[in-house]
């Protein structure tokens, strides 16, 4: 698994190399457990404040658009996974991360539960719809937005509940 560093300063790279060490591993884990193979994934560790940047230009990249999206991003998260045009990426804010071995762990599974959830049928096709709206390409209907976000919902509730396997990492 391709894992590289956005803007990030060398205060991280025991972060870096911890996610690059644990990442292929992690994602066995994930795929064996879920019993589902993941799109091709990259992961980006960026701080805090380059996070919105990394995840807009992939996004802008997916879409075809130079535009920003129509709400600004709030960096509230720990990662983030988003669709790449060849599968997906995820981006990591390494400010809360930086020397928590085990939040980094539990992020890492969590947000690759998100990569093979986006193998499923329909999905890719759904966080399209989501991204064209967020960019103003084209708006969901309220019941179309209202069916994405309970999907969203479930997805997280997934994610969280196999957070475990970060256990099983050496």
């Amino acid at each position: 698994m391709d894992v590289s560093g956005y803007q990030l300063s060398t205060r991280y790279a025991s972060l870096l190399a911890r996610v690059n060490e644990i990442a292929d591993q992690a994602a066995r884990l994930v795929e064996q457990r879920m019993r589902e193979r993941m799109v091709p994934t990259r992961i980006i560790v960026a701080a805090e404040r380059h996070c919105p940047e990394a995840v807009i230009r992939v996004q802008q990249q997916v879409l075809g658009v130079a535009s920003l999206p129509l709400r600004a991003e709030r960096v509230d998260y720990l990662g983030i996974t988003t669709l790449a045009r060849d599968g997906a990426v995820i981006v990591l804010n390494a400010n809360p991360l930086a020397g928590d071995t085990r939040m980094t762990d539990e992020t890492v599974v969590h947000e690759l539960v998100h990569a093979v959830q986006f193998s499923r049928p329909g999905s890719r096709e759904l966080a399209m719809k989501g991204l064209r709206n967020n960019y103003g390409v084209e708006k969901l209907t309220l019941t179309r937005a209202w069916k994405t976000n309970r999907g969203i919902d479930k997805d997280e509730r997934e994610a969280a509940a196999l957070e475990y396997l970060a256990r099983e990492i050496r």
